[in-house]
């Protein structure tokens, strides 16, 4: 895969999911290497003329008023990471280490970290190398990622633990392996590797990569229940759009229309009902809501990619060091809060349809689509555990940013950004299961209706289900094709079969 090059252009999402993903490999561009010596040259100065600089020339956070000798500067790097490299919870992913990795690297490669090049360079090789640090997932204050960052930067200094060839070793024998020189730090280097909000960024990225994808699958879920439904498309036709136009209804709706091409469901007569449900009624406003959430949270996210969040941050032009709160992310936390809601009123929607689809005095299907009678539960616990998924999700959709903040000192104020950025993530995971209840319910009442004329992407969705779940005939456990669907969604071979479609 092409490689990226830090410093010629801004970064985008797509870049993250490259390096994050798909191995793309990191290099820095001659303009990022001359800013980041230039700003490193500022550092050397006030150290060497003791000018007071925070992290540099003077302690961190409550110790801000004291001085940090000549001698004890040396050092001062590496005890700040170690010290704040702590944290518990199951260890990040891979892909999510990766793109941390990804995103410290390309900040600090503006310049006003302060670093010299060889700390980038280092990190980029670790990239290339496989060499991934092993971060926990819990720890954050929530004012950056400041113990998750130091975790990720401990190999890079001999210390921790990583993952290289599919083995936890120690940091300093995985960096061996991988023929990468460890780094001596120097004054500032321990703070901006550790004052960060790397860890959020990257997850963030992944995140709204996989749930814009994710948009156009439910769109198509949609059309599949409203096929299996035999719904009123009313509530897609433009001219609804057009007479209200609420922030990405136009965009869902027109999705869906174009995923119902060629049902007969267009066709005068042929819908059961002048109005529908509105958990199939109103989706594509709730698909819209979505749309327009992401739409919020990405430039929050991208922002971050290509700026210099560091405190002090280095201004290399003006020989300055100012101490600043660019490390703040309140509007990300906020935006990822409002996604984690509209994630969550999707998967409830999705919940819904499942229930509708289950009740014969809703679809005139037999009831819970089975045709053994009442002693037979046919697919009705799908309804149920996607109920329960969703039930989950709203303690999940819980806001993180109006969390109080710890009470260390001036640290006063946090808007716990990576704890929002996390809860989405976990919320993401249940919604592609809620999504896979809707999906084989959908397809087994689709194969009921037997339709002479249905859309072609409805038809192309409920045969690949049917490739990893059998049609329903008597009662059986769905936990494994809960996963299997779910996996499939996860995976993108549907979004595949969708274009093909």
């Amino acid at each position: 895969m092409a490689g990226i090059t830090l410093g010629n252009r801004d970064i985008g999402i797509e870049d993250v999911v490259a390096v994050a993903r798909h191995g793309a490999g990191v290099a820095l561009d001659a303009s990022a290497l001359a800013r980041m010596n230039a700003g490193r040259a500022v550092v050397d100065r006030y150290s060497a003329q003791n000018i007071p600089a925070y992290g540099v020339t003077r302690g961190l956070g409550g110790r801000v008023v004291n001085e940090i000798s000549p001698q004890e500067r040396a050092d001062y790097s590496r005890v700040v990471v170690l010290a704040r490299a702590c944290g518990g919870g199951d260890p990040l992913p891979r892909e999510a280490v990766r793109a941390a990795q990804f995103a410290r690297a390309a900040s600090m490669a503006r310049g006003g970290a302060g670093v010299r090049p060889l700390i980038v360079e280092t990190q980029c090789a670790m990239l290339a190398g496989g060499v991934h640090p092993y971060v926990p997932s819990i720890g954050s204050f929530g004012g950056s990622d400041l113990t998750l960052c130091a975790n990720l930067a401990l190999p890079l200094i001999g210390e921790g633990r990583a993952e290289y060839g599919g083995d936890l070793i120690a940091g300093a024998e995985a960096m061996a392996r991988a023929g990468i020189a460890t780094v001596a730090l120097q004054e500032k280097e321990g703070l901006a590797l550790c004052s960060a909000n790397s860890i959020s960024v990257g997850m963030g990225a992944l995140l709204l990569a996989d749930l814009s994808e994710l948009m156009e699958l439910l769109d198509g879920i949609v059309v599949l229940t409203m096929e299996a439904f035999r719904a009123n498309p009313s509530p897609i036709d433009p001219r609804i759009v057009r007479a209200r136009g609420a922030p990405g209804q136009a965009r869902a709706a027109q999705s869906m229309r174009q995923k119902l091409a060629g049902s007969a469901l267009f066709d005068e007569g042929e819908p059961r009902r002048v109005q529908d449900p509105i958990s199939i009624r109103c989706a594509s406003h709730v698909h819209g809501s979505l749309r327009a959430t992401i739409d919020f949270c990405t430039p929050n996210v991208e922002v971050e990619l290509n700026g210099a969040g560091d405190n002090p941050l280095v201004i290399a032009e003006d020989d300055l060091i100012l101490s600043n709160g660019n490390f703040h992310t309140p509007a990300m936390a906020v935006a990822f809060d409002a996604l984690a809601l509209a994630m969550g009123q999707t998967a409830v929607m999705s919940s819904q349809r499942t229930a509708r689809l289950l009740q014969n005095t809703m679809t005139d299907l037999p009831d819970r689509l089975s045709g053994h009678g009442p002693t037979h539960a046919g697919l009705g616990l799908l309804s149920h555990t996607a109920d329960t998924l969703s039930k989950d999700i709203h303690i999940l959709c819980q806001p993180a940013s109006i969390f109080d903040s710890s009470g260390y000192n001036v640290e006063d104020h946090a808007p716990m950004t990576p704890l929002a950025v996390r809860k989405a993530t976990q919320i993401l995971g249940h919604l592609r299961q809620i999504a896979a209840c809707e999906m084989m319910v959908a397809a087994q009442a689709l194969d009921m209706r037997d339709l002479a004329r249905c859309s072609p992407v409805a038809r192309a969705l409920r045969d690949r289900v049917r490739e990893v779940v059998a049609p329903l005939d008597d009662d059986r456990s769905f936990t494994f094709d809960v996963l299997a669907v779910g996996d499939l969604i996860a995976g993108g071979s549907l979004m595949d079969c969708l274009q093909a479609a």
